[in-house]
């Protein structure tokens, strides 16, 4: 594996796993469970009380979106070795992005952010986005050549994106048998017994 995870301890019992290059984990389980945390101990932001985690190739590229700039002038900014607005135009419309079909959401795409990244961490990434920006997010990870974690209670995503379901609860995590939908199905009947049984 490109990161190695062994007896980590961050109000997680000791667990010992590995992601690969090739890994599309989704880290599904509810709020406060430690999902956003065990992100932030895999990309460095925060460390175990316990831990031993070994790296090895891995560039974690932070980006975000300037909003307030238009699709022009944010790629201009981002490729400052491209001076005429005009030839910034053409390469654009190489990726078939013209006029009002420039939306932001394809410019990581684009604009190569994700292209020097091995590993991808997302963080509840579809917050406040649409159903038609969710899924040309979910077309530009499954073009990311890399191995991707995503923490996200957005089944839509997680089901066009992950080959995996990490379930964190009860300060483990443990790999679902199974896809997005019955870990969904799981979490019905799961609601459907506790409410029964009140």
């Amino acid at each position: 594996p490109v990161i190695m995870v062994q007896n980590v301890s961050f109000r997680y019992s000791s667990d010992t796993f590995g992601i690969d290059l090739d890994t599309r984990v989704a880290l599904v389980g509810p709020n406060g469970a430690g999902k956003s945390t065990l992100l932030k101990l895999l990309m460095g932001e925060v460390t175990s009380s316990h831990r031993r985690n070994d790296k090895k190739a891995v560039a974690c590229q932070d980006w975000q979106l300037e909003l307030d700039l238009s699709p022009l002038e944010y790629m201009m900014k981002c490729f400052p070795e491209i001076k005429e607005k005009e030839e910034m135009r053409k390469i654009i419309g190489r990726y078939g992005l013209t006029g009002k079909q420039q939306k932001l959401v394809r410019w990581p795409e684009v604009s190569g952010v994700f292209r020097l990244a091995c590993m991808l961490f997302l963080d509840e990434p579809t917050n406040h986005l649409d159903i038609e920006t969710i899924d040309a997010l979910a077309e530009a990870i499954n073009e990311f050549e890399g191995g991707m974690m995503l923490v996200s209670h957005d089944f839509r995503l997680i089901q066009q994106v992950a080959q995996e379901i990490w379930v964190c609860e009860k300060q483990t995590i443990t790999k679902w048998n199974g896809d997005i939908l019955a870990y969904k199905e799981h979490l019905k009947s799961k609601i459907d017994k506790q409410t029964h049984d009140i």
